[in-house]
Order: C-alpha cells, then sequence, then structure tokens
C-alpha cells in the first residue's frame, strides 16, 4: 500500500453507517402499503405547478435513472405516477421510530445523528453483546428497521466514519445486498479509481471543478500528490482531504456530540413558484430577514456577516451570491434587509429570480455591545421589546397570530409558510 507511514493516523473503530432509501418516497409508500421497487411514486406538491420541486422520487423512479431532486415537467413521461405532498411531520415521526430502534442497539453517546434519514452507530465497545461479524450485524439491523417501519436502508461498515460512508455511498447502494464493508487495505483498489470526484464523501460539485482544473480527476490522483499542494491552497481543509483519499478520518461520534462551535450561522431560503423582480423581491427579503432576525434574538446573538444569495428562472440560468461584512452586528428585521437590499441592488441583473437564500454569520453576543452614536437607545430598546412581545405571541398562538400588513400582498410567502414545516405541509 502507498504512504504505509501513515499508520500512525488510522484508527480502528466497528462504525455502522445507516442511510433509509428514498426516505421520503418510501415513507409514502410505506404508508400506502406499496412496493416502492414497484411503484413510480414522488413526492411534490402538484398544486403549486409543474414548476414545483419533487423532494424525494422513489426507488423505482431512481433504478430507472430519475434523479432525486427535478422539478415535476422533468420527470419522464409514460409512467402512472403517484404524486404524494409532503407531510414534513409525519416524515420526522419515521426517522425518530428508526433513533428508537437504533438506542436498542447502543447507547444514545454512540449514535451520531448526520441527517433526517442517516446515521452513524459506533459499536466498538459492544463486542462482547453483538460477537457477530459485522455485515451479520448490520443485517440484523436492516431487518429491525424494516420488520418495524417497512423502510428499507443501505448500510456502509468501516474502521472510521469516513470509510463507513464510502462504503455506502460507493459500493452498499449499488449493490443487492445493500451492505458493504471497507478497510483500510480497500482504499487504493476501491477509492482511488474513483472518478468524478464529487462521487466522494466531502467534495461538491465546485470543489470538483477546481481539482479539475489542477488536474485531479480521480480520488488517486489526490492521493499520490504531494499534501502540502493542498495544504497551501485550502489550509486546513486541503490537508484533510489528501487524508481523507487515504481513508484516514480520525474523528470520533463521542467528539462530534461534545463539539460547540464557537461561530454559527443562521440561513433561510425558499424556491418561488412564479417570477419576482424588483418590485415584488423586497417585501420576500425582509420576510426572510424578520425569520432570522427572530432566531437571533431568541438566541442573544447578532450578525457582522450579510449573505445574499439569488438564482434566476431556469430559463435564463445563474444568479449571484454575495457577502457584506457589517461595521456594527446587528439582529432587527429591517437592518437586515437594509443589507441585503444593498446587494441586491448592486448585483442584480433584472432577470426574472425564483430562488432567495439569505445566512448571516460571524455571530456575536448580543449582551455589552455599544451602541451607534447616531442611533436613539431608548428607542431601540423599546423596539428590541416590541419585537420580543411578539415572539412571546407567535409561540403561544402560532407564527400567524400576528404580521406586518404586507404579508396580505399577493406575492408575500410569509403566511403560507407559517403554516408549513420545514417549507411544507405537515
Amino acid at each position: 500500500m502507498i504512504n504505509d507511514g501513515l499508520e500512525k493516523y488510522r484508527i480502528y473503530r466497528r462504525i455502522i453507517c445507516i442511510d433509509l432509501k428514498s426516505f421520503y418516497a418510501s415513507v409514502e409508500c410505506a404508508d400506502l402499503g406499496l412496493d416502492p421497487f414497484k411503484t413510480p411514486l414522488v413526492v411534490a406538491d402538484k398544486s403549486r405547478g409543474d414548476g414545483s420541486i419533487c423532494l424525494a422520487v422513489s426507488p423505482y423512479l431512481r433504478n430507472k435513472g430519475v434523479p432525486g431532486r427535478l422539478r415535476i415537467f422533468e420527470l419522464p413521461k409514460g409512467e402512472n405516477i403517484i404524486f404524494c405532498k409532503p407531510r414534513m411531520k409525519r416524515y420526522l415521526e419515521a426517522s425518530a421510530k428508526v433513533v428508537s430502534i437504533f438506542l436498542r442497539y447502543v447507547s444514545q453517546d454512540d449514535i451520531y445523528i448526520y441527517s433526517v434519514d442517516e446515521s452513524f452507530l459506533d459499536f466498538t465497545d459492544y463486542k462482547a453483546l453483538y460477537p457477530e461479524s459485522n455485515l451479520k450485524l448490520a443485517k440484523r439491523i436492516s431487518d429491525d428497521i424494516y420488520k418495524e417501519t417497512r423502510l428499507y436502508c443501505s448500510c456502509g461498515i468501516g474502521p472510521n466514519m469516513l470509510l463507513a460512508k464510502l462504503a455506502m455511498d460507493i459500493e452498499a447502494k449499488k449493490i443487492k445486498a445493500q451492505i458493504a464493508e471497507w478497510t483500510y487495505e480497500d482504499v487504493e483498489k476501491k477509492l482511488y479509481p474513483v472518478t468524478p470526484l464529487s462521487k466522494m464523501w466531502g467534495i461538491g460539485r465546485r470543489y470538483e471543478v477546481t481539482l479539475n482544473k489542477m488536474g485531479y480527476r480521480k480520488v488517486g490522483d489526490i492521493a499520490k500528490a504531494d499534501p502540502t499542494i493542498f495544504k497551501k491552497r485550502y489550509g486546513v481543509l486541503g490537508e484533510e482531504l489528501w487524508y481523507h483519499t487515504h481513508g484516514i478520518d480520525m474523528s470520533l461520534i463521542q467528539d462530534k456530540k461534545k463539539f460547540k462551535p464557537l461561530s454559527k450561522s443562521y440561513g433561510v431560503g425558499q424556491v418561488m413558484f412564479e417570477d419576482y423582480n424588483k418590485e415584488t423581491s423586497p417585501e420576500i427579503i425582509l420576510e426572510m430577514a424578520d425569520d432570522l432576525s427572530s432566531r437571533l434574538r431568541q438566541t442573544k446573538k447578532k450578525t457582522k456577516t450579510i449573505h445574499l444569495s439569488i438564482g434566476y428562472n431556469q430559463t435564463y440560468g445563474g444568479g449571484f451570491s454575495r457577502q457584506m461584512k457589517l461595521k456594527e452586528p446587528i439582529n432587527l428585521g429591517k437592518d437586515i434587509q437594509k443589507a441585503c437590499l444593498e446587494l441586491f441592488d448592486k448585483y442584480y441583473n433584472g432577470e426574472p429570480i425564483r430562488r432567495f437564500q439569505i445566512s448571516v454569520s460571524g455571530l456575536v453576543d448580543d449582551s455589552g455591545l455599544q451602541l451607534s452614536l447616531f442611533e436613539d437607545k431608548e428607542k431601540k430598546s423599546k423596539e428590541e421589546k416590541l419585537l420580543d412581545t411578539m415572539d412571546e405571541i407567535k409561540k403561544k398562538y402560532g407564527k400567524n397570530s400576528i404580521r406586518r400588513a404586507s404579508t396580505e400582498l399577493e406575492y408575500s410567502t410569509a403566511k403560507k409558510r407559517n403554516q408549513e414545516v420545514g417549507g411544507h405541509h405537515e
């Protein structure tokens, strides 16, 4: 094996990564008593029109080459597709049920919930309790999940979280058994040939483009290169990438559960079902800014950096993504909107808009911040007290119990979004 000197960085755990197949679509199939591998089912709100995004498609459609995310009008013709409105509350219930099954096997400290449909389980300290092979143990868990939820899953097994995840993504999902195990000895044979690079966990499309321009097409190309190249260009993340191409990952599930980031960020976004322009966009931006303002105030934070991302109608393509560093930290919706509109006015080129996204970062504690010399301290205090009161009313009576009058405008989306979970119907 290349770079045997890396042995000192290898850890040897018993990690199983479990992913629920086509989760949203499979939950709908299970509730309807249908086989997801024989049913052309799509999770999408058809009432919103053909431009509505499909959140998930059944394994039957995936096996026919239909991607997991697309718009309704892009679905193949000729299939008697069953459409199901997204039910986020139901999906969260199903996810919680699966986690309860995991908790029968390991303690809460040995589970890392990566997403609503994917988790890592660490069985390192359970050898006496589960003496069977890793493959048999994964099959046992998979069978329990199916018996109790009628949901199918894929499992990856490895000596660390990275290799367990790669075993699942690259191999398990493509074989009938849906379970695969990778060791460090498998890296050169199974990971090095992987191309395009974005097939590897941790490498996004944009990252892939940059690496391709540097001459790296396969994972093995990066693994065989001088690691200082990546460290100089990308810093710690570049060095981590190089180690990952060798299957090296020293992170532990237990450490991830203890980790608290020093600086968080909050974000909100939405895809529109009609075109927006310079006249209608400010209201949408204000509504999203109010959402972020509420989250900031509830956590007693202010932001020093505003990020605005705009996506144009698919016919035109493109958009822009820009950020602004502020002279003073803020947490009021109108101030966040003002910063966003500065970016909007500077970079918007007039094309029809279909996607808005705002995020705030560089968070600092709200306490003890000095107010601007040109700001009325008493007025600001009254405004913050008013907003805090509004938050309490919303908590008690629902988000639509008190709103800006502008949310009654025809192109406003706040009222409808307030009735949804995760941007979708409950």
